[in-house]
């Protein structure tokens, strides 16, 4: 089951993207609280608002820059997370056509694909699993 293993592998990789964003994002509420601290905010475009013009230039574009990557990672996760999206659709749609070529029943197929939808409502890979485990004990 292909797309089901390929949809287990992104899975993983969620989970280590997951903790990546956290640091990120830790990073950026420190140098923005940095900010604040130094006199200045940033706006909602990440510039930084220095009107006591107490924030060296140099800072400011490191500052600058570095928020502009944070933001650039964010958007291209949301690009990522159609991608497992997607991939939750067609493993469960390899998991639906399993069962029912094994059970030779469309009713089979149906009721557990309900199941699954009651399952994915909270965990997409427990959902997966269920199917999986349901296969198998065919």
């Amino acid at each position: 089951m292909e797309k089901v293993k390929k949809f287990k592998e992104l899975c993983s990789e969620m989970e280590q993207r997951k903790k990546n964003l956290d640091e990120e994002l830790r990073e950026y509420i420190q140098k923005v609280n940095h900010i604040c601290d130094l006199g200045g905010f940033v706006s909602y475009e990440d510039k930084i608002i220095d009107p006591s013009n107490s924030i060296s230039d140099e800072l400011k574009r490191e500052y600058e820059y570095l928020f502009s990557q944070i933001h650039k990672h964010i958007r291209s996760q949301t690009q990522w997370i159609d991608e497992i999206n997607q991939a939750y659709k067609e493993a469960q749609d390899e998991i639906l056509e399993c069962v029912q070529q094994k059970t030779q029943s469309q009713d089979v197929a149906n009721h557990i694909q309900q199941i699954m939808g009651r399952i994915v409502q909270v965990n997409r890979l427990a959902a997966i699993e269920y199917g999986e485990q349901f296969i198998a004990n065919i």
